[in-house]
Order: structure tokens, then sequence, then C-alpha cells
């Protein structure tokens, strides 16, 4: 089997409506970047911020643990932001530390409306712009979208 040199194009949809910023539900107090992420964002959103920071830090984790045999980070992460508008943080980063990528996201704040219509046209624009038959077919990657919406307690 040939591995292809890129794992994954991870694309992370993420509400940032104006009901994110409801603090019902606040990031844990002994997680990672908790002292980045709370002075702006100690609510919902807050909690999308130190799940994504999390999930970056474990992909590092192992990458460096690979380090020896040649691990080096190939997955590419798009990170879009929306309310009754989409943003995008991030696009195809294949570089970025987890602290870059945090940076990138922590530039977000809850407010607006909901427009998941939009949200979904950004992503389907940002897959499409980064299309490659590279992560299809017999490899162990492909292309994975989450859409984080906490909005329900």
């Amino acid at each position: 089997m040939t591995l292809s040199p890129l794992l994954c194009e991870l694309n992370v949809l993420a509400c940032r409506s104006g009901s994110m910023c409801q603090q019902d539900r606040q990031p844990l107090a002994n997680s990672a970047g908790i002292d980045r992420i709370t002075p702006t964002a100690n609510d919902r959103l807050g909690c999308v911020f130190s799940a994504l920071y999390s999930f970056w830090l474990a992909r590092q984790a192992a990458i460096d643990r690979n380090a020896q045999i040649g691990g080096v980070r190939r997955d590419a992460y798009s990170l879009i932001f929306f309310n009754h508008e989409p943003s995008t943080s991030i696009e195809s980063d294949f570089t970025g530390s987890p602290d870059e990528l945090l940076t990138a996201a922590l530039q977000f704040e809850a407010d607006g409306g909901t427009d998941f219509t939009r949200a979904l046209e950004r992503t389907q624009s940002i897959m499409d712009a980064h299309w490659s038959t590279e992560r299809y077919g017999p490899t162990l990657g492909g292309l994975v979208t989450f859409t984080l919406y906490a909005d329900t307690p």
C-alpha cells in the first residue's frame, strides 16, 4: 500500500453565534491553554477553543513520538467560524503549531445570528479549492469535516 503525502484534510466548522457566549458551559479549569482562552472566551465558544487546542496538542504529540522514524504532520487543517456570515480562520494549514492555530482561532468572539447554509457553502468551497486525488484510493487518509455547535445545554 502506498501512503499518501497527506493523511487528512480536516475541516472544522465552528459556530460562533451569539448563543455561544452563554456561560452555562465553560472550558475545564485544568485544560491546556486555559490561561489564553478564558480571558476572552470563558463560555461555550471557549469550550470549542479548548477542544480544538487539545486535539491539536494530541496530534502534535503523536508526530513528536514518531519523529525518529520520519514522522511529520501530514494533516492539513482548515477552521471556519460562522454566525450569520462564515469567516475562515485557517485554510489548509500544514505547518502551524498548536499555539499558532489557537492564536488564529482566538481572534473570533461569539456574536450574531446563525446561517448554516452559508457556512456549509464556505466549507464546500474550501474543500473544492484543496481537493487532491492523492488523499483517496488505497491510502489511510481522507477528508474529514467536523461541525462544532454547542447551542444546546
